[in-house]
């Protein structure tokens, strides 16, 4: 009987492993849709690309306004996943700065057009 307690728990333990590493290598993908008339539409997958750790990294390294929350007139034109966090993304109407929303977080900034993240088109 300990034999089997003993090869129950390994076989937990693989199992949890296998999860946490699917896991991993979800969050190495960026899905990124747009939004159209009749929904949304995948217009780019990046992996684990240059893009894809330029994205991580800004998103990262940018100080978030927090505890903010944003209400906008329309649906964002873009949204994506990352690290477990989903992004909503709104061009402003000048289509010079991007409004990005973590949403569920109450997260929000306000990217100025030298450093929008160009990896959306």
């Amino acid at each position: 009987m300990i034999a089997l307690l003993g090869c129950s728990d390994n076989q937990q333990k693989e199992s949890k492993d296998n999860v946490q590493e699917s896991t991993l290598m979800e969050a190495k993908e960026i899905t990124v849709e747009k939004r159209t008339d009749e929904g949304s539409k995948t217009i780019k997958v990046l992996d684990n690309t240059v893009e894809f750790m330029l994205i991580e990294k800004k998103l990262g390294d940018t100080d978030w306004e927090e505890k903010i929350e944003v209400s906008m007139a329309l649906p964002p034109e873009y949204r994506f996943s990352l690290n477990l966090s989903n992004y909503a993304i709104w061009v402003t109407p000048n289509g010079d700065r991007l409004e990005i929303v973590i949403e569920g977080e109450e997260k929000y900034i306000n990217l100025p057009e030298k450093s929008q993240m160009i990896y959306l088109n």
